[in-house]
């Protein structure tokens, strides 16, 4: 390992996206249940205040892109460009998202529905601006921080089950402030009010420690601005038309790899979402079930997320991924044909084990070769991952609003199908695209170089040869 990723900056970074998974997972379990069962608002305005954050998330997510990639002011210089994006963030988040999940300060809000949505309306777009800016500055940060792929997979890794800890943790402080306030209630009402400031208020404290850890503990190699940038200002007309953002549109592999990661992303979080439904309208299972399964889901998937650096490392982003893709269509089926009594009171634990495996394995993976597409193109590594995330919001938004707008009220086996068509559809895409890729197989010791026209001018030519090689003067020590 590089003296980049010593022990206590690899674990910094893990945690510096804990905030965003706190916030993302109270957002995608509770916020339709806080904006209809408790603050009262219809299904169609409770609706439109969760859409009104997506549509912010994705849009913010490629503008941030952009930015992160080519503003550079003196702070950015100092600091690190991507840091000050994380830090920017930050502060949005932790200011603005309190306000979006607790009654209006003003009371004379509540007086009208509308006035009521447009009020969270407001706080939740400078959530989802901090929410994307985290997202896209930690994410980007990853192929700034080593070139080599084997170390990129771990500090993926490591995000990832810290990204499942964080899920976890929204579970469990939830299900206990419910219970020991609300033990005989079992449905959520306006008297949950106090309850949901209270999880909140946990998600600040653990979401302002381990921000803090982050800033303290990773340093941003900042050489690698300073030597971009005179690359860019030497380089010839043709190396700046081949590393310019719109030179990505020519290559086909951007469009393979926004499919895998875009794929990838609707079979997790469309997991995540109608599993509760497939587990209670089609299962018939208890409450306590509904709380249980998706622990379990997460538990495994943070198990296997200690294995896939060394899956990568071994078996090479295909292969590795289109294990996770054979779990996926395992599951799937397993739940196609599992309706009896023992399906449902012992055999969907192994099913619920097996997809916390797979998401795990795809989304690791899906991440990992996005930093492989980037290679040593650090400069313009937000605006692909903005790129990504964008397609990712856009998509899952229109697949839950398909799948609700056809939900049949007769049809028992509706939601079954939607979990079996989730584990299926986009699993198949993303393997043809996955198999597809020219690089992505056994792996080697750094990403693979994009070859470069050879400079017509008297730049260092040693200080070129490390950047296209992905070898930008990393620090000797990152935080202490």
């Amino acid at each position: 390992m590089s003296d980049s990723l010593k022990w206590f900056a690899f674990m910094s970074y893990g945690v510096g996206h804990v905030l965003n998974d706190l916030v993302a997972s109270m957002w995608f379990t509770y916020a339709l249940v806080f904006y209809h069962y408790v603050m009262q608002l219809s299904s169609i305005n409770a609706g439109a205040v969760v859409l009104v954050g997506q549509l912010t998330d994705a849009v913010a997510t490629a503008a941030i892109g952009v930015l992160s990639d080519n503003v550079n002011v003196y702070c950015t210089d100092r600091y690190g460009r991507r840091k000050t994006w994380h830090l920017f963030g930050s502060v949005l988040v932790f200011i603005s998202l309190p306000f979006a999940f607790s009654p209006p300060i003003l009371p004379q809000v509540e007086s009208s529905e509308l006035n009521t949505a447009l009020y969270y309306c407001f706080f939740i777009v400078f959530f989802q601006i901090g929410w994307a800016s985290i997202e896209n500055s930690h994410m980007a940060l990853a192929s700034d921080l080593t070139p080599i792929r084997d170390e990129r997979t771990a500090l993926l890794s490591v995000r990832y089950s810290f990204t499942v800890f964080s899920n976890i943790l929204v579970y469990v402080v939830t299900w206990i402030v419910l219970r020991s306030n609300n033990a005989n209630k079992t449905q959520f009402g306006p008297s949950e009010r106090k309850e949901f400031q209270i999880v909140i208020l946990v998600i600040m404290i653990v979401g302002a420690m381990t921000t803090i850890i982050f800033h303290i503990g990773v340093r941003e190699p900042l050489a690698n601005n300073r030597m971009n940038r005179e690359l860019l200002m030497t380089e010839t007309e043709a190396e700046r038309a081949a590393n310019s953002f719109w030179s990505m549109f020519k290559r086909f592999s951007l469009y393979q790899t926004a499919v895998v990661y875009m794929c990838s992303r609707i079979t997790v979080n469309m997991t995540l979402v109608f599993l509760p439904m497939y587990l209670q309208d089609y299962l018939k299972l208890t409450a306590e079930k509904l709380a249980l399964l998706p622990l379990i889901m997460f538990l495994s998937s943070f198990g296997m997320s200690f294995l896939n650096k060394f899956m990568n490392m071994k078996l090479g982003r295909k292969i590795t991924y289109s294990f996770g893709v054979l779990l996926s269509l395992g599951s799937a089926m397993w739940v196609y044909f599992g309706n009896s009594s023992t399906f449902a009171n012992y055999q969907i634990y192994a099913v619920t084990v097996i997809i916390g495996i797979a998401c795990s394995v795809i989304l690791v993976t899906s991440q990992a070769l996005t930093t492989d597409f980037i290679g040593d193109k650090t400069h313009r590594g937000a605006f692909t991952f903005g790129l990504m995330s964008f397609t990712d919001k856009v998509c899952n938004g229109a697949v839950v609003m398909a799948v609700q707008s056809l939900h049949c009220e007769t049809c028992p086996t509706y939601y079954r199908d939607i979990m079996v068509y989730n584990w299926t559809i986009p699993s198949c895409l993303a393997f043809i695209a996955a198999i597809s890729l020219p690089y992505g197989g056994r792996p080697n010791t750094t990403v693979v170089d994009i070859p470069q026209t050879q400079p017509s001018n008297t730049l260092d030519q040693s200080k070129k040869n490390q950047i296209e090689k992905g070898l930008e003067a990393l620090p000797n020590t990152v935080g202490s």
